[in-house]
């Protein structure tokens, strides 16, 4: 069993609801893996600095660009370092960093091998390691490790990063091993004896085997934010005293977390301390603010936040007018709320003096029964509360959704137009205003309010998928094509049509537009293979060769096993080109070998490489590729090879 599942349990224990404490803590573990995991950092290297001072310069300026994350500049510096210094092991390898800082893997794997094979560079392997990971080639990933292992079986990083990959494999057993290796290399490796701790829960009764490894954190480094937040959970209803310290300390080292101020605001409702908990629920609320436009309707922990945030906002506005007696069960109700005790929040409104007359009681009763999926009796409390006050967004919010589940489409159209009235920067509106003018066939204005929509988070993928179909129901395939690929709906991309479409501009020389479609499409999907190869040659042609570098090591990356063989090895000859325009010609010539296996009649290949040769002043060997282009009917060949003949 794997260890965030495992927590999920211990926090059910601990009488977190059910939906709110399985969203929360696999969040926490989410961000704690990705904060220990390692991928985004290096491991630095000793430098022999008897270097040039020009050279020490180049150096130096690319050692601060890595370490205030600027990749792409300290590539360029390295790029100055191995021109001066061809052989330096240490800028091979800290050019392979930036670069795969910048995901041209490619590059960075062939940096990392240099290094390797001038010394016998520890770090080096660890990273090609990384790489393996990053590309999701997870059984290459372990063999690297494996080969950093043997190469310096005394440092403790492979094994941790083989270790965390074991764990996700559900290898619990090997991953351990992996953990406590690293440790006997290194007992101040903190992220390994958190991990190894997490990896001994194997259910909600095994939580305590997990105490000794986090309190030797603690024991290490008293203010480790992860070792006290995962002690407060193993800890909760077993050291009730010593989980209060701890989440009060990590209240302020860690103000922003979420499960922290959860879990303090729910031991004080546990106690029965909602006067206490009500103000520190708030906090939270607060403290991890979301933008209502950050609404996706889905039910989604983000959703619930938004909701309980309102509710909260909504609360505070009302709740000090309220007599003494009201405001203590207003405030008791919340905070059931907020901890999922839905049907209890609305028994103790139901116990106020105001329950049949105050919209604050309604609406907190539609929060409540909208949790408890009771969706019919949410839609009528929603009304109620806004016969009451018509100013409440969230609650027009939640009609409006209702009633386009009713396919009342006029009706949701105006509760989002009113949303527009209370707040102009409620864009959020927008997205579901488009989805009832779909549906009701005014597409133009649901296109439009997509648009206005996804010009403000255009990073919303389902927003992209509407307006897609949209696109294609006024017959705009490409727009439609574009939508899809940022939508992630890659099952709805035809890439031989969308070929065709972009060759058919080629013909009618409108290759601007081309352009813009092949690049818009390949940000968005990099896989799309033969766009990329569109794309690349229009970049060369136009001797944009800075560019090119810059993208066809992605576009290799991500090349599609199924794309047409002659796309594969365009690109492959595109990046020979580059390396060439670089003046590293082995590796152009290396590169232009391989595009030619894949399609021995890759004209541009030839023509490219003959290029090359002539500037190498091997005449014999550029007229040999000119001639195999021209027999392929390459103009441009022919044209070179007539000069050269006479």
């Amino acid at each position: 069993m794997s260890y965030h599942v495992c927590l999920s349990a211990v926090l059910f224990c601990i009488a977190v609801s059910v939906s709110a404490q399985e969203e929360l803590i696999l969040g926490s573990i989410q961000e704690y893996r990705e904060a220990s995991n390692r991928l985004s950092t290096y491991d630095d290297l000793k430098v022999d600095w008897t270097m040039d001072g020009q050279t020490q310069v180049y150096f130096n300026e690319g050692l601060n660009n890595l370490i205030e994350n600027h990749p792409a500049m300290a590539e360029t510096n390295f790029n100055e370092v191995l021109k001066r210094e061809p052989k330096l092991w240490q800028a091979f390898y800290f050019r392979g960093v930036s670069r795969r800082q910048l995901e041209k893997f490619g590059g960075a794997r062939w940096d990392f091998q240099q290094a390797l094979n001038l010394h016998r560079c520890y770090e080096a392997q660890v990273e090609m390691g990384k790489i393996e990971q990053q590309t999701f080639n997870v059984a290459e990933a372990v063999k690297a490790y494996d080969k950093a292992v043997k190469m310096a079986p005394e440092k403790p990083v492979a094994y941790y990063l083989k270790a965390n990959i074991l764990a996700d494999l559900g290898q619990g057993k090997n991953a351990v091993e992996g953990y406590t290796q690293c440790l006997v290399r290194d007992s101040l490796f903190h992220d390994a004896r958190i991990r190894l701790g997490l990896m001994k829960v194997t259910s909600p009764a095994t939580t305590a085997q997990a105490l000794p490894e986090v309190n030797q954190v603690l024991k290490m480094d008293s203010l480790h934010r992860y070792g006290l937040f995962f002690r407060s959970i193993f800890a909760f209803k077993s050291e009730p005293v010593q989980t209060e310290k701890d989440l009060n300390r990590l209240v302020r080292l860690w103000p922003t977390n979420l499960m922290v101020l959860y879990l303090r605001g729910l031991m004080l409702s546990s106690q029965g301390n909602y006067e206490r908990a009500f103000p520190d629920f708030h906090k939270l609320i607060e403290a991890t603010y979301h933008d209502e436009n950050a609404f996706r309707g889905q039910q989604s922990w983000i959703d619930k936040r938004i909701d309980i945030q309102n509710a909260g906002a909504y609360t505070v506005m009302r709740v000090y007018g309220l007599s003494e007696f009201d405001s203590r069960l207003i405030k008791e109700a919340y905070c059931q709320l907020i901890t999922g005790h839905y049907s209890q929040a609305i028994y103790t409104i139901d116990k106020t003096n105001i329950s049949y007359k105050d919209p604050l009681c309604f609406f907190l009763k539609g929060v409540a029964s909208e949790h408890m999926r009771n969706h019919n009796q949410a839609y009528r409390y929603y009304a109620k509360t806004l016969a009451l006050d018509n100013d409440i967004l969230d609650a027009h919010k939640k009609r409006g959704i209702y009633e386009q589940e009713l396919e009342e489409w006029d009706k949701s159209i105006a509760d989002f137009n009113e949303m527009l009235r209370i707040n102009r920067e409620a864009f959020v509106a927008y997205k579901l205003r488009g989805l009832s003018y779909y549906h009701s066939k005014q597409v133009p204005k649901a296109i439009a309010d997509f648009t206005r929509y996804l010009q403000r988070d255009s990073l919303d993928k389902e927003a992209y998928g509407f307006r897609g179909m949209a696109h294609l129901a006024t017959r705009q395939p490409l727009e439609a094509a574009v939508d899809f690929a940022n939508s992630g709906n890659v099952h709805m991309l035809n890439f031989k049509k969308l070929t065709y479409s972009l060759d058919s501009m080629l013909i009618l020389k409108d290759t601007a537009k081309a352009y813009a479609y092949a690049n818009r499409l390949t940000k968005a999907a990099p896989f799309f293979t033969e766009g990329y190869a569109l794309k690349l040659k229009l970049l060369a042609s136009h001797g944009d060769w800075p560019r090119v570098g810059q993208e066809v090591s992605r576009a290799l990356a991500n090349s599609r096993t199924d794309a047409p063989k002659q796309s594969h090895s365009l690109l492959l000859a595109i990046q020979a080109a580059a390396w060439a325009k670089e003046k590293e010609y082995d590796r152009a010539f290396t590169t232009f070998d391989e595009a030619l296996k894949f399609d021995q009649a890759n004209t541009w290949a030839l023509l490219e490489r003959g290029k090359v040769f002539l500037e190498m002043s091997k005449k014999s060997k550029a007229i040999s590729d000119f001639k195999k282009a021209s027999g392929y009917g390459n103009k441009e060949a022919q044209a070179l090879l007539k000069h050269l003949e006479e």
